[in-house]
């Protein structure tokens, strides 16, 4: 069982990650949608708040944050809507969301905020070092973002852990236990080392407390510019600064936003311009900047919050703990994520860099897409795609995938990313089988629901033997009542799985108990009712529709006034629905139960 992460649920999440905030001991109401409505908006308003004054911006970003938060819920929003998880399992879910959304949105979104305002000065431009890495083909565990940080810090002190650990004790700024005043340089030590090792995310207060404003360090591995020097000799105590370093060119490529061939150029002492030279001296000054105490807790605050969704991220989608510091993609899925993270970013960086203003950008970096990533931009990243019909084409696939995954199905890989020539062609193959099938349905879905009228219609319903197509017909808010049942019923002769023939029989019922007018039921409805009902309990994925099978239970009920044995279907499926998702259905329920209340009052009034 499964459901789409409603708006709420990821607001809690990043609250949590962020520790933004105290324990919610009710925020399963919250997520679930279970609180007042007054309430809901309120807590809604205080989690987004919390997580702002987390993330300590100032009131510009803190507008831009609140609007991308608002373009975001209204993505996921359509989403909620229109996907049915049928009897997937949650680690599916995590992962197709992960990759097709989550992933994607967020690369390019931190695109144009570091676009806007870099948010990390200082920091190696040239890698994201507050995602898990791979730093060369060798390399057999992740880097975590964590360490990376670490690493910065003790590069720009030019000390090991070990002395970092010294420093920090003899500052006696850090707590002890106990009776010791202050922490000594051992436990201190003993801590560095466990999150040096990337194996657990440090806390946020342990942080906070390391690295307090009363902490002074000595910085011996920077670099500044001295205004009481001419430039040559700046440039010369640059160089050999990068000597020192010992800083290839593609190092100093890496660490600054100095191209390569220039980097190539100052290693070789070749011939520069005074612009040139002053450019170079610029870049160390701010890769190389002795940090404060504030911008270290924040790079470290940023890179715990991205190491502890990716052990949530690697956690939800079952990867052994023992694989989850892999950098091996066979052995850890999770660090498709990070590619994909990767892509969207780096095209949008791209895209950003050609283009004049924001259509342009957006028209660039789709042509650039398809251009690197034709299978990928037509699936994975459909959800970068501006149009409504961009959105609806990824419902479409990830229900079509939905349906086609159970609870001990492997989690398809997503993009070529290290796999072998077997796994490339298996993966191109099942993606352009979907983008075909994917269109097919789309073309026999508008085949069918443009027919000139109700003859037309039924001879295309008779003739296809597309399940979607017929779908859509049953789903149709213009098709007629005999043409949505002669739908629903060609559905079930069609369906080629359990699954599709159970979608086929909830959908005749509902047409049955879901039309308002009962002069369209017929004698027999009742014996009709009874029999679909029947015919679901023998079908092996029944368990996996409890929801929509109670509503239809519930329905029938009350057709028979059978309220009170109604009311408690209704609340059973309600209850199924905070965990399972089914599209507009948990709204479907609600607005049929609470009709039913009002209609018993209405009763017991007259009464």
């Amino acid at each position: 069982m499964a459901s789409i992460p409603s708006n709420e649920s990821i607001l809690a999440f990043v609250r949590d990650v962020l520790q933004a905030g105290p324990a919610d001991k009710k925020r399963k109401e919250f997520e679930q949608l279970r609180r007042r409505s007054d309430i809901q908006i309120e807590t809604t308003g205080d989690y987004i708040q919390e997580i702002l004054s987390a993330l300590r911006l100032d009131e510009p970003a803190e507008s831009r944050a609140r609007q991308l938060f608002f373009n975001w819920s209204k993505v996921n929003n359509f989403l909620e809507r229109s996907i049915w998880v049928s009897h997937a399992s949650s680690k599916h879910v995590i992962w197709l969301l992960s990759t097709h959304v989550y992933a994607p949105g967020l690369g390019r979104q931190l695109a144009f905020w570091d676009l806007a305002r870099r948010t990390d000065p200082g920091m190696p431009g040239g890698r994201f070092w507050y995602l898990p890495a791979k730093f060369s083909e060798t390399d057999q565990k992740l880097t975590m973002p964590i360490t990376q940080v670490i690493n910065w810090l003790l590069d720009l002190l030019a000390c090991s852990v070990d002395e970092l650990a010294v420093s920090l004790g003899s500052s006696r700024t850090i707590a002890g236990r106990g009776n010791d005043m202050v922490a000594d340089a051992r436990s201190i030590r003993k801590t560095l080392h466990s999150w040096y090792a990337g194996t657990q995310t440090p806390g946020i207060n342990k942080i906070l407390e390391f690295f307090n404003e009363k902490l002074l360090l000595q910085f011996h591995g920077v670099f500044h510019w001295n205004p009481t020097e001419s430039l040559d000799e700046n440039f010369d105590r640059a160089r050999a600064f990068l000597r020192r370093k010992g800083l290839t060119a593609h190092d100093l490529s890496v660490e600054t936003p100095i191209p390569k061939a220039m980097a190539g150029k100052i290693l070789d002492n070749l011939t520069l311009s005074s612009e040139e030279k002053y450019d170079f001296c610029y870049q160390l000054c701010q890769r190389y900047q002795a940090p404060s105490p504030q911008i270290i807790r924040k790079r470290l605050l940023y890179a715990r919050a991205f190491q502890a969704t990716y052990f949530q991220l690697a956690s939800a989608l079952c990867i052994p703990k023992s694989m989850q510091n892999s950098a091996s993609p066979s052995e850890n899925p999770a660090m498709q994520v990070i590619k994909i993270f990767e892509i969207a970013y780096n095209l949008t960086i791209d895209s950003s860099a050609k283009s004049d203003d924001d259509s342009n950008e957006y028209e660039l970096f789709m042509e650039s897409l398809k251009e690197k990533h034709p299978i990928e931009a037509a699936t994975t990243f459909l959800s970068l795609n501006e149009s409504i019909e961009g959105l609806q084409s990824l419902a479409n696939q990830l229900n079509r995938r939905l349906m086609g995954l159970g609870e001990t199905d492997e989690i398809e890989h997503e993009i070529p990313f290290s796999r072998c020539k077997k796994e490339l062609v298996a993966l191109f193959e099942r993606k352009t089988a979907l983008i075909h099938s994917s269109e097919y349905d789309y073309e026999e879905s508008h085949r069918l629901n443009t027919a000139d009228n109700d003859a037309e219609l039924f001879q295309r319903i008779e003739g296809t033997s597309n399940w979607v197509a017929l779908n859509s017909i049953v789903d149709s808010e213009t098709a007629s009542l005999a043409a949505r049942r002669a739908a629903a019923w060609r559905m079930v002769e069609v369906a080629s799985t359990d699954l599709e023939k159970a979608y086929g029989l909830i959908a005749v019922l509902s047409q049955l108990l879901n039309d308002p007018d009962k002069r369209n039921r017929t004698a027999d409805a009742n014996d009709l009712a009874n029999s679909m009902l029947q015919k679901l309990e023998q079908i092996d994925v029944k368990k996996e529709l409890t929801p929509l099978v109670l509503q239809l239970k519930a329905k029938h009920e009350l057709a028979k006034n059978e309220l009170k044995e109604a009311k408690t279907n209704f609340d059973k499926a309600l209850s199924a629905l905070r965990n399972q998702s089914f599209g507009t259905l948990r709204g479907e329920v609600a607005r049929d139960a609470l009709a039913y209340s009002g209609e018993r009052d209405r009763s017991f009034r007259g009464s």
